[in-house]
């Protein structure tokens, strides 16, 4: 399952991503985004900027075995209503061999929806 569409920036610690959830999405409810799907999309931002960075390097790109391993902090003040473009921003907090610390934060027409902490192995 795919939620993010493009990574529109990616940078040595950071990245930007755009997510769109049509109506009748199994990741919406009540005309809504669900508020899993917001922390899936910070994940799926994280792999993709790995990927484009491996690709950057002379490597494949293609997704190595990576998992979320946790979930601090992530306050969402909103559900965001389908058909309503996300940016997804996140910013390398910091690494520990294969652990990876993100902050993400999601905004919806400029104003932030959701931010938080994820722990990631990658």
């Amino acid at each position: 399952m795919r939620f993010v569409d493009a990574l529109t920036l990616c940078t040595d610690t950071t990245a930007t991503a755009t997510a769109c959830f049509s109506a009748g999405h199994f990741a919406t409810a009540d005309g809504a985004v669900l508020e899993t799907a917001l922390v899936e999309c910070a994940a799926q931002t994280i792999a993709a900027a790995l990927g484009q960075r491996a690709k950057a390097r002379g490597q494949s790109g293609a997704a190595a075995n990576g998992m979320l391993v946790a979930v601090t902090g992530f306050l969402i003040q909103s559900r965001p209503p389908v058909e309503k473009l996300l940016c997804i921003e996140i910013c390398e907090v910091k690494r520990l061999g294969l652990m990876l610390m993100i902050s993400a934060v999601i905004s919806c027409g400029g104003r932030k929806i959701a931010a938080g902490e994820l722990t990631l192995y990658a």
